[in-house]
């Protein structure tokens, strides 16, 4: 069923002018009415009518950009290098931080459409992005960097190689002979984890060694969120040697944690971090870290979205590969 505006501002007992200011960005607009003519705009997948689609044709040399959080140095190094590469190419860039909120995410994709952007570059909160493809049938350009989804069609992804990343991490441990891995991650439900899940399992059954779910643990890519998660893990199970953990700021907490219940780095528990992060070489022990190139990947999601303007059947999925920077948190030398 195609809504109008009108039908919209019927629904929710407002003026149409109302509804048309909450779409524009164009007035301030009490919460609770925002909210009830966002819901049903949501509801009914509202899009502006054809006068916006024929103005949309006329580049505005604006672009957006939506992450779903700032919460370590990986994305906002990713963020520099779409922010770089939008300059060099003369466009501005909106910058929005849905902070991991699906429903602001799409609010968001939605107001971003509407306020005649050439195009949006996502990092989504969550595998929970079908609803991309009402932006990709009116052949909105959309771009998907470091986390994606297939359940979004037609659109092009830039992502680092996770399936690797976890595979090469895990590798390296049990080389150094650990059998008993455990794994802190930050967000559940999005590719980036569950890639590095499928590489640490890999990595695993090539060396006959079984996965234990019980070696996994959720630390909310925070500092307190990753000592919480090795507190919680070596209490479940204190015969884990080494750790393989998916954020700098989980890093710092797990060392922390790891120093505070007296056991040593890596001589007790080997250690693993994601990103290579500044204070990495001067911690003690410094910290090794395997890590995805974040302004590589953001300046590649930039051009992507440029190819994906100028050519509607543009869909590529390029994949950067890891690289480890080893130092002793590993057991190194």
């Amino acid at each position: 069923m195609k809504v109008t505006m009108k039908q919209i501002a019927k629904e929710a007992n407002v003026s149409t002018a109302t509804v048309s200011h909450v779409i524009n960005g164009t007035k301030h607009i009490t919460e609770e009415k925002y909210k009830k003519i966002m819901e049903i705009i949501n509801k009914y997948n509202y899009m502006p009518n054809s006068t916006a689609k024929n103005l949309r044709q006329k580049k505005t040399k604006t672009a957006g950009l939506i992450v779903s959080s700032f919460p370590d140095t990986f994305i906002t190094e990713m963020v520099y290098g779409v922010e770089e590469r939008a300059r060099e190419m003369g466009y501005n860039l909106l910058l929005i931080n849905t902070n991991e909120d699906r429903n602001y995410e799409e609010e968001t994709m939605n107001l971003l459409y509407s306020r005649m952007v050439d195009g949006v570059i996502l990092s989504p909160t969550s595998n929970d992005i079908e609803y991309l493809n009402k932006f990709t049938n009116e052949e909105f350009p959309v771009v998907l960097v470091n986390r994606y989804n297939d359940t979004a069609k037609n659109i092009p992804k830039v992502t680092g190689d996770n399936f690797q990343t976890g595979y090469d991490a895990t590798i390296h441990l049990l080389r150094h002979g650990h059998k008993k891995i455990g794994m802190i991650y930050g967000v559940s439900n999005v590719s980036t984890t569950d890639d590095r899940i499928r590489g640490y399992k890999e990595a695993l059954n090539q060396h006959n060694i079984p996965f234990n779910e019980n070696y996994m643990e959720l630390g909310h890519a925070t500092v307190l969120g990753g000592a919480a998660a090795v507190k919680s893990l070596l209490k479940r199970h204190s015969d884990i040697t080494a750790l393989f953990i998916q954020n700098d700021l989980m890093t710092i907490g797990a060392i922390s944690q790891i120093k505070e219940s007296l056991l040593n780095i890596p001589e007790d528990i080997a250690l693993i971090g994601f990103g290579d992060f500044a204070s990495a070489p001067i911690i003690d022990p410094p910290v090794t870290n395997i890590m995805l190139p974040p302004d590589i990947i953001g300046r590649t999601a930039f051009d992507a979205l440029l190819s994906k303007i100028n050519n509607s059947d543009y869909k590529k999925h390029i994949e950067l590969p890891p690289s480890l920077i080893t130092r002793k948190s590993c057991g190194c030398k």
